[in-house]
C-alpha cells in the first residue's frame, strides 16, 4: 500500500510539472523561441560531420576586435613563417656553395704568374712603340688586373693563408698606385656599411638628388654639373684618386716605380707609363660606378633597416664580361658573389658565378647586360627627393639633360 501511494504520488507531481511547463511555454513563447533559433544555428554551426565513423567538431567562425577571421590571420602567419624559412633555406645553399670556391693557393700562383707576363708584356710595349695608343690601352687593362690582384689581397682572399697575402698587398701597392693601409681603412668600411645612408661612403660616384642640387646656390650647381657630366667626371676622377688624393698616404706608392722608370729608360717610356696607370684609374672609376649605380639601387634609411645579403644580391651588379676582356676584369664584374663573401678570389669568382646561375642561385641578383651598363655609366643623381628606401619604393638614378632625352639612363 505505502508503496503504491508513493508511486500516485510521483505521477501527480509530474503532471504537474507538465502542467506549469506548459504555461511558461504559452507564456513566454515569442521571446524564448528566437533565442532558440538563435541556438540552433549556432547548433549547426558546430555540428557533426562524420568521417569514416569518427565525429569532427566545427569549430564556429571566430573573428577578432578588427572582424578579420582568425583562421585568416593564422593562415598569413603560417605563410609568413614559411617564406622565412625558404630565405633562410635559399641563404644557406648560397653560403654553402660560396664556400666551395675559397683560395686556392695552386691557382693563386698560376694567376699571379699571368699577371706578371702581362704586365712585363705590356711595359715591353710601351717601351718598344715609344708609347703608342695600342700600347697604352693594353698597359691600362694589364694595370686594371693587377689592381684586382691587389684588392684581393687586401681581402686576404688571393692566397690561402694571411701573411702571404700581406706580403702580395704590400708588393702590389707600388704597381697601382694606392696605399695597401689606406685601402683596408676605406674600402673595409664599405663593404661593412655600404646601403646606410647614413654612413659615408666614399667609393659612391653619385651623391646628391634632384631635389637638393635645385636648392644649392647657382655657382655650386654649375660646379657639379661640370665635374660629374660622365664625359668628364671618369677622366676627372681617375686622375684625382691615384695622382692626386691624399699625396701624404700615397706619395710614396705613387712615385716608386715611374722613378726607377725614368732612370733607367728615361722620359718617354716613363710619361706612357703614367698614361696608362691614368687609363686604367679612369677604368676602376667607371667599375665602382657600375657596381653600386645601375636602377635599382640598394640605399636604406639606416643601419636597422640594412642587410647585408641584399647589400650584396640586391644593391651589386652582376655584369657579364666577355673574351679577352675577362681576363683582365679579373672576375669583378661578378661584383653580388664579392660582396656575399670576399673570401672568394678574382680568379675563381667567374666559375663560381657560372656554377650558381646553373643551380638558379642568382634569382634576386642584379644582371646587368652590356646595353643597360652603358645607359647606367650617364647616371648623375637621385630622381627627385628619395635618396633611400620608403615604403617599400626604391630610389632611382637618373641622368643630367640632354642624356636623359636621349634615353641615356636605365629604366
Amino acid at each position: 500500500m505505502e508503496r503504491s501511494g508513493v508511486q500516485h504520488w510521483r505521477i501527480l507531481r509530474a503532471r504537474a510539472a507538465v502542467a506549469v511547463g506548459a504555461l511558461c511555454l504559452l507564456a513566454f513563447g515569442p521571446a524564448v523561441r528566437p533565442a532558440f533559433a538563435a541556438g540552433a544555428q549556432v547548433g549547426a554551426r558546430t555540428s557533426c560531420s562524420h568521417t569514416w565513423g569518427r565525429q569532427r567538431m566545427r569549430p564556429a567562425a571566430l573573428t577578432s576586435a578588427s572582424g578579420t577571421p582568425l583562421w585568416s590571420r593564422t593562415k598569413a602567419a603560417a605563410v609568413a613563417q614559411e617564406s622565412r624559412l625558404d630565405v633562410r633555406r635559399e641563404r644557406q645553399e648560397i653560403k654553402k656553395h660560396l664556400a666551395k670556391y675559397r683560395a686556392n693557393n695552386g691557382e693563386a700562383w698560376r694567376a699571379l704568374l699571368l699577371t706578371s707576363v702581362l704586365w712585363g708584356l705590356g711595359f715591353a710595349a710601351l717601351h718598344w712603340t715609344g708609347g703608342s695608343l695600342a700600347s697604352i690601352l693594353f698597359m691600362a687593362l694589364v694595370v686594371a688586373r693587377c689592381f684586382m690582384t691587389f684588392h684581393d689581397a687586401a681581402h686576404l682572399s688571393f692566397f690561402e693563408d694571411v701573411q702571404s697575402n700581406k706580403i702580395l698587398a704590400s708588393v702590389m701597392q707600388f704597381f697601382v698606385q694606392y696605399s695597401h693601409s689606406n685601402w683596408d681603412e676605406v674600402h673595409n668600411s664599405h663593404h661593412a656599411h655600404f646601403g646606410d645612408s647614413t654612413v659615408k661612403d666614399t667609393s659612391l660616384t653619385i651623391f646628391f638628388s634632384e631635389e637638393e642640387l635645385s636648392k644649392m646656390s647657382m655657382p655650386l650647381r654649375c660646379l657639379h654639373r661640370v665635374i660629374r657630366d660622365p664625359l668628364l667626371f671618369f677622366p676627372l676622377a681617375g686622375f684625382f684618386v691615384f695622382f692626386v688624393n691624399k699625396p701624404l698616404k700615397h706619395g710614396i706608392q705613387r712615385i716608386t716605380i715611374p722613378i726607377l722608370i725614368w732612370l733607367t729608360l728615361g722620359p718617354q717610356t716613363t710619361l706612357a707609363y703614367l698614361l696608362s696607370t691614368w687609363v686604367s684609374g679612369m677604368i676602376g672609376v667607371t667599375a665602382f660606378h657600375l657596381q653600386h649605380s645601375c636602377n635599382s639601387p640598394y640605399r636604406v634609411e639606416g643601419p636597422a633597416d640594412r642587410s647585408s645579403f641584399d647589400a650584396a644580391m640586391v644593391g651589386s651588379t652582376r655584369i657579364p664580361v666577355c673574351f679577352p676582356f675577362s681576363i683582365f676584369s679579373f672576375g669583378i664584374e661578378c661584383h653580388h658573389i664579392h660582396h656575399l663573401d670576399t673570401r672568394v678570389p678574382g680568379y675563381r669568382l667567374p666559375r663560381c658565378d657560372a656554377e650558381g646561375a646553373r643551380q638558379g642561385l642568382w634569382s634576386k641578383a642584379n644582371t646587368v647586360d652590356a646595353w643597360r651598363a652603358f645607359k647606367s655609366m650617364f647616371h648623375t643623381q637621385f630622381a627627385g627627393s628619395s635618396k633611400y628606401t620608403a615604403d617599400g619604393t626604391p630610389p632611382r638614378f637618373v641622368s643630367f639633360w640632354p642624356y636623359s632625352v636621349l634615353g641615356l639612363q636605365d629604366a
